[in-house]
């Protein structure tokens, strides 16, 4: 005896089953076979309604389950320095570099140009150690950008090399560029201070040391020119990791470290253009201008 249809609709799509008893063979098979389509075709949508709710596709991934595998540019380029050495009958020849800072004569002939000069060469050191001579390439870089502070820039005050790559900074707007064949790409702009000050840090030297590049200032307080103290964002340090991160290091005791080993009291001062760190002797070293 035959019971009455029964539509069945699985992912939008009808199915019409006859359902019968259970001892009527002519019906037997194709039930059963129906119902298993119906449940196959039922667990995958479901999984296909999994796979789109996943949170994998809509979110971050978890940092307990998930660790990103490395990627270029992920560890640090500590090469150095950036050309080999060359041996010859004279010594051992460096591959060495200098770059201008031409102060008010860096304004270019174009509108909004400010440039500098990057001139490179040989040092030569003999094996005795007491002589050196320097060999220039013929032809200087010239080196330009459209970024400026009140109508100065390009007054580069250092030459570094950091994470394998060759960098300067503009004592003006204190951007730190990337020098790449006879251009330079901004890369980092340095604010004046804490970090906070709306003007260029005046940047003077670069060294690097555990992996990041130090860029200080001056080392003396910002004064009138009647010696009035205006304030002291000369002697902040920034500290910049080599994917470009920044802080701010307040080195007011440091510098005063240097005058008082220097014999110097107010208002005598110290003027800082050059400093570097020694990896072998874990010791800062700096030359004062003045």
């Amino acid at each position: 005896e035959s019971m009455s249809p029964l539509r069945i609709s699985v992912g939008g799509l009808p199915v019409l089953a006859s359902m019968t008893k259970g001892a009527d063979p002519r019906f037997r098979l194709r039930w059963r076979a129906i119902v298993l389509s119906s449940a196959c075709v039922g667990f995958v949508l479901l999984l296909l309604c999994l796979h789109r709710s996943s949170p994998a596709r809509h979110g971050p991934p978890s940092p307990r389950t998930w660790q990103p595998g490395p990627r270029a540019g992920d560890s640090y380029n500590d090469t150095y320095p950036l050309s080999p050495p060359q041996r010859n009958p004279e010594g051992v020849r460096y591959r060495i570099g200098l770059i201008a800072d031409l102060d008010t004569q860096s304004r270019g002939s174009q509108e909004h140009t400010w440039f500098s000069y990057l001139k490179k060469g040989y040092l030569v050191l003999s094996d005795s150690g007491d002589s050196v001579t320097v060999e220039w390439d013929k032809d200087e870089s010239v080196l330009q950008s459209h970024l400026a502070e009140k109508g100065r820039g390009m007054e580069l005050s250092e030459l570094v090399v950091f994470n394998g790559k060759l960098y300067t900074v503009d004592d003006r707007t204190g951007v730190v560029y990337q020098i790449q064949g006879n251009k330079v790409v901004p890369w980092v702009i340095l604010s004046d201070g804490d970090g906070t000050v709306g003007k260029g840090f005046k940047a003077e030297w670069l060294a690097v040391k555990d992996e990041h590049l130090y860029v200080g200032g001056l080392g003396k307080e910002w004064t009138t020119t009647t010696g009035e103290v205006l304030n002291d964002n000369p002697l902040w340090v920034k500290v910049i990791g080599y994917k470009g991160d920044v802080s701010h290091e307040n080195w007011v005791t440091n510098y005063n470290a240097l005058r008082a080993a220097a014999g110097i009291r107010p208002p005598g001062y110290l003027i800082h253009e050059s400093a570097s760190w020694s990896d072998t002797l874990q010791r800062w070293f700096f030359l004062p201008r003045r």
